[in-house]
């Protein structure tokens, strides 16, 4: 397993399928748009897991102020899930980039996960309709 940057490679269909999995009804138009969004952001850094050279994992992170991140995106591929993936891509980007704060927001299905990562949780209400959204909030030392 290892980690590398991707900022200039997100158009590349294996890590559009894993960004994918991360996107309310992703269509090729929307992922190449947001690809493409993606690389022309100079705030934007991207990083992926690649197990024998195939992506498994993707991460990616906007520069918010001073040394202060925004998850937009984090995926894992099916096959890895539950094996440390996704909790690795935060610990090398955060490395990576000399987090102190990485933030992300997220809807019920993911609040577990930043909760076992050691976020701290906190309710936005409902955004949208019938959706609650959350605040995930991590402070590193």
């Amino acid at each position: 397993m290892n980690f590398i940057n991707i900022s200039g490679n997100l158009h590349d269909k294996r890590i559009l399928d894993i960004i994918s999995l991360s996107q309310y009804m992703p269509t090729e138009e929307k992922m190449n748009s947001l690809a493409h969004k993606y690389e022309t952001d100079a705030d934007i850094f991207a990083f992926a897991c690649n197990v024998n050279g195939i992506p498994c994992g993707v991460i990616i992170l906007k520069h918010l102020i001073n040394d202060e991140y925004e998850i937009m995106s984090i995926a894992t591929n099916p096959s890895v899930r539950s094996k440390g993936v996704a909790s690795k891509l935060i610990a090398f980007a955060s490395k990576n980039l000399n987090c102190s704060i990485i933030k992300a927001e997220t809807d019920d299905g993911s609040i577990g996960f930043y909760r076992k990562c050691g976020f701290q949780i906190v309710s936005l209400g409902e955004k949208y309709p019938d959706t609650v959204r959350y605040l995930c909030t991590f402070k590193l030392p």
